[in-house]
């Protein structure tokens, strides 16, 4: 498996991470901490490095489950993991402040018997806490040698655009990457989130790749009844099946490598695994990448719709007011920023 920097700082990560929020028995479609183990293990043995979990995944024992794998080998490791939920009904419990990371960070700290959590994530913005304190504190982690790199999951772009520059400006724990829903059935983080991060060189962990199992075509997603999934994505992952079919790939590999190949920003999948026989099968799906015509094809099945204002700025007739001779204009590479 590749490895890759995380946007523009100098971590580096296997081109897909390991999602466990399977791993743990408090839900039926839960894994056991032997099962979870053996798919932690055949995702090492292939060069797997990152591996993403959160303290409210079966209320703390993914994180313990990952802690037990990583004793011995802990430096062969990227832990991945978050603060923000809990799973107490207190007006004091979770959310995005200092007393909220502090005490979420040591408590994690513990579980995954570490002294340093290589990735912490702002789990998803609470809409209440200021930016300024959760850098600082973010900050004062990393300082103190708790946290190694600081990202935002599930966070607004307005808001992640303000962390970013702050932290630059005053010169603190930069924000690292960012973390999000994206697949080719969910692309409306194309609209800023993923120029964002291009713009900055961020680094883009996606998590639902395959849309909790509803584009990979096997058994019935197990967190997701049939019933209940979006028409949306139900008629994209028949579309993506065909285009596989054609291929002669699974749809499961092609929906994976579109991300990883992805030119928008440097995206890395979170996989997740129910057995470790499954995670083999998605990994060695890998092997062979699809060609570039196929990853076209599959960037055209649901291409998102363009929003204000870029239908705007975007119109020919704006272009032309804006350089003249838009037909001569070479665009940069990136947005400007």
């Amino acid at each position: 498996m590749p490895i890759r920097l995380v946007g523009r700082s100098g971590l580096r990560s296997s081109a897909i991470a390991l999602g466990t929020m399977t791993f743990g028995e408090a839900k039926a479609w839960g894994t056991t901490a032997d099962e979870a183990e053996a798919i932690m293990a055949a995702y090492v043995e292939r060069g797997g490095t990152t591996i993403d979990t959160a303290p409210n995944y079966a209320g703390g024992t993914s994180e313990e489950i990952v802690g037990r794998f990583a004793h011995g080998r802990r430096d062969e490791l990227v832990l991945s993991t978050k603060y923000t939920a809990s799973a107490l009904a207190h007006p004091l419990a979770g959310g995005n402040s200092r007393r909220s990371m502090v005490g979420s960070v040591e408590a994690s700290l513990t579980r995954l018997g570490t002294d340093r959590i290589d990735l912490l994530w702002l789990h998803f913005w609470d809409c209440t806490t200021p930016l300024d304190e959760i850098l600082r504190a973010a900050d004062d982690l990393c300082r103190a040698g708790k946290i190694l790199y600081f990202g935002l999951s599930d966070t607004p772009a307005w808001v992640a655009s303000r962390a970013v520059t702050m932290a630059e400006l005053t010169r603190i724990v930069p924000v690292a990457a960012l973390q999000m829903e994206y697949s080719v059935a969910v692309r409306d983080v194309e609209h800023e989130l993923l120029p964002l991060a291009a713009a900055c060189d961020l680094g883009v962990f996606c998590w639902g790749p395959l849309a909790a199992g509803a584009l990979a075509r096997g058994e019935s997603p197990q967190r997701r009844k049939v019933s209940s999934i979006p028409a949306q994505i139900t008629q994209v992952a028949t579309r993506l099946g065909e285009l596989a079919d054609r291929e002669q790939i699974s749809a499961r590999a092609l929906a994976l490598s579109w991300l990883t190949h992805s030119t928008r920003a440097s995206c890395f999948p979170i996989i997740g695994a129910r057995t470790a026989g499954q995670l083999i099968a998605t990994l060695d799906d890998l092997v062979s990448p699809p060609s570039a015509d196929a990853l076209a094809a599959c960037d055209a099945i649901a291409p998102p719709a363009a929003l204000f204002p870029e239908r705007l700025i975007q119109s020919s007739y704006l272009r032309r007011l804006a350089l003249g001779a838009p037909d001569r204009f070479v665009s940069p590479l990136f947005p400007r920023n």
